[in-house]
């Protein structure tokens, strides 16, 4: 999208959002035994045309847990602090690793959090799952006015090689029942380097209908990633001649993608038993429905898909001294389908991959009662899952002169799967709070996989504050994803009988929000683990490893000094099937104050560290990260320049990225062959309107 379309995407949502508040206007909210965060009425500001409007704003978000069965209330995030940090990967992770320029394929360097891909989604999508919008990112809202967000940022230098982001949020309600809303994510990233442009896009409608005794949420999504996929630079060495732009570095390859998408459906209805009790607040009196036990059933469906696309299928570079004539893929392979050079409408390579699924899901819940001791909620549920997969269609070795085959062509498999499942919890008790889900295959591929998942939540109260020790425990049973069993494609075939992969997980967190502080420990013991080998093939571990975590976070204040302070220390026991830096830290620190008692104003640094560590090759014929025992990348301070404003509702920033390039001769590689953006000025600028 060009910045003038987006640009007038803003201008459209902002008249958009204007129209909808004045054809709202008159939305009131007066159900205060409805228990739905409407509030009462009172007096408020006058409107434009001198009448009072009564309407105070309020907004109640909440997000659906456990296979959308559990409700939690959580936040927009709207917070003056840390906007400047706009990149997805680095908002989720104190550290990541990736292809260098926003958008492209990325995975998190927190063990944990790169370890809890959801095994029933698409494999081929997990490394874009940081910049796309998911059904369990998606949050549900009620609001007593029309809500909007919109967000853009992007380099001061955009064009040729510039980058920019946008996102847009609208929600609002018809009446105190009925919620509805979308929210549109953008980012187009040409980057400095050649042929490595991001385009990912994300869009998502969602709404929601709650009454006394009924409930539904329904949620309709889109995501699409179309990258260009470089190989990495020929001559990694090339960034460290001063010479040398970024634009002049050769790479590995031209007319090379890859385009990746996600759409979804989810629909979730319940209805409610329960029984009507009278109420009496200050001097009103009014029925209030308390369910006990409810009937649920969640429907959802996906269509996942990846096309590599390359006109050259086995790329290579001659060079001038003793290397001679280099293969990207080895000097020994030659492609499965096609080995002919195509053109960019006729790629020579076309690898079509995909999975579809759905999902049902029908509940049996009985609703924990508030206010009583000795109560908590239950739930059981039978689900079942029909799922399609495809991908390239075996073919003949080709040979030139004797026969063409044909690509594009694909082969598909079916599976079916069946389960049981459970939970029981407390979630709004003052002593003790816990919540324990299992589920069980009882037929198809899956069948005998397990996964059981605890967490204990204890506040501490004191006369000043509340913390929280949590501590929480998993154990699973898996069988690998079918696309580490079989997959054929131009570049790529395996055929494979791998065994079930068992992980067992526990943690422990004391979390202190007022003194923004917080302390936590995971440990894991896995075995048969999933990796991509040195060959950038499925493998599974040989032996069991074990992964230990500490992470620490703690802010200061000293007058206007702040200082955020964040470390994670990570040990394994394997230096052969998983690598992440044994140390990772992100330090910020900033002078906050006010100008004319209205503009809130930061100025600080940005600082983020990697131990140095053997980081993944990544293969871009199957978008996966491997593993290596070559190249160590690391060991370089990442420093960001910031200035960040707030007035009212309107927050903006000025970063300087990567300031380290200007006075430290290093490599900065976020991964193997991948260099990060060079030191770039950039801004951003986010408003929010309700009345």
């Amino acid at each position: 999208m060009s910045i003038q379309l987006k640009f007038i995407t803003l201008l459209t949502l902002l008249v958009a959002s204007g129209l909808t508040y004045a054809q709202n206007s008159n939305y009131n909210s007066n159900s205060s035994g409805s228990g739905r965060g409407q509030g009462n009425n009172s007096s408020g500001r006058k409107k434009a045309d001198g009448k009072k409007d009564t309407i105070v704003f309020k907004m109640k978000v909440y997000e659906l847990q456990n296979g959308y069965s559990q409700i939690k209330q959580t936040k927009l995030d709207t917070a003056f602090a840390d906007f400047q940090n706009y990149n997805p990967a680095l908002k989720k992770s104190i550290s990541s690793e990736s292809l260098g320029n926003i958008g492209l394929s990325a995975q998190s360097n927190d063990y944990f959090e790169r370890s809890a891909f959801d095994h029933n989604d698409f494999l081929f999508v997990r490394n874009y799952r940081d910049f796309g919008v998911w059904p369990k990112d998606i949050r549900f809202y009620n609001t007593t006015k029309p809500f909007t967000l919109l967000e853009y940022g992007q380099w001061f230098n955009n064009k040729p090689s510039g980058e920019s982001w946008l996102h847009a949020f609208q929600t609002q309600n018809i009446n105190p029942s009925f919620n509805f809303g979308f929210s549109y994510n953008s980012i187009t990233s040409q980057g400095k380097y050649l042929n490595q442009e991001a385009k990912d896009n994300a869009l998502n409608l969602f709404g929601s209908y709650n009454v006394d005794r009924y409930d539904l949420w329904f949620i309709v999504g889109k995501n699409k990633f179309k990258d260009q996929e470089n190989g990495g630079l020929l001559n990694p060495t090339d960034i460290q001649n001063p010479d040398l732009k970024p634009e002049n570095m050769p790479v590995w390859f031209t007319g090379t993608s890859a385009i990746t998408n996600n759409t979804f459906v989810i629909f979730s209805h319940q209805y409610k038993f329960g029984k009507w009790i009278k109420m009496k607040e200050k001097d009103e009196t009014f029925e209030k429905f308390v369910p006990r036990f409810t009937l649920m059933h969640t429907f959802e469906w996906s269509n996942n898909s990846r096309t590599f696309l390359e006109v050259e299928p086995n790329p290579s570079f001659n060079f001038t001294d003793a290397r001679g004539m280099t293969y990207f893929y080895g000097t020994q392979h030659l492609p499965y389908i096609n080995s002919v050079t195509g053109t960019t409408t006729a790629p020579a390579t076309q690898d079509n991959t995909g999975m579809n699924r759905v999902t049902n899901l029908f509940y049996l819940k009985g609703v924990e009662v508030p206010g009583k001791k000795f109560t908590f909620g239950k739930q059981a549920y039978i689900g079942n899952d029909l799922i399609n997969m495809y991908f390239p269609k075996e073919q003949l070795i080709y040979t030139p002169g004797i026969m063409q085959p044909p690509i594009g062509l694909t082969q598909s498999r079916n599976q079916i799967n069946t389960f049981l499942g459970g939970s029981i919890f407390r979630t709004d008790a003052k002593f003790l709070n816990f919540n324990a889900t299992g589920r069980y295959y009882i037929q198809g591929y899956r069948f005998g996989d397990f996964d059981l998942t605890g967490q204990i939540e204890k506040p501490i109260r004191t006369s000043k504050d509340t913390s929280f020790f949590r501590v929480s425990g998993s154990m699973t049973n898996t069988t690998p994803d079918y696309f580490y069993q079989h997959y054929y494609s131009n570049h790529f075939k395996w055929n494979n009988d791998f065994n079930k992969t068992y992980e067992l997980k526990v943690g422990a967190v004391y979390d202190n929000p007022y003194r923004k502080f917080k302390l936590g420990f995971k440990y894991s013991i896995v075995s048969r683990f999933m990796y991509w080998n040195e060959a950038s093939l499925p493998a599974q571990a040989s032996s069991e490893f074990s992964v230990a975590q500490f992470f620490v976070r703690k802010d200061f204040r000293f007058g206007p000094l702040n200082l955020q302070n964040s470390v994670m220390y990570q040990k394994s026991t394997t230096s052969v099937f998983m690598h992440v830096p044994e140390i990772s830290t992100r330090n910020t620190i900033f002078i906050a104050g006010n100008v004319a008692k209205v503009l809130a104003v930061q100025v600080g640094l940005d600082l983020r560290y990697d131990a140095a560590y053997y980081a993944d090759y990544y293969s871009p014929a199957i978008g996966m990260f491997y593993v290596q025992q070559n190249q160590k990348i690391g060991d370089y301070p990442w420093i960001d320049g910031f200035v960040n404003l707030k007035l009212k509702r309107t927050r903006f920033y000025v970063k300087y990225s990567n300031l380290t390039t200007k006075f430290i001769k290093k490599d900065y590689y976020t991964a193997p062959g991948y260099p990060s953006q060079i030191g770039t000025l950039a801004f951003g600028v986010s408003w929010t309107f309700y009345n």
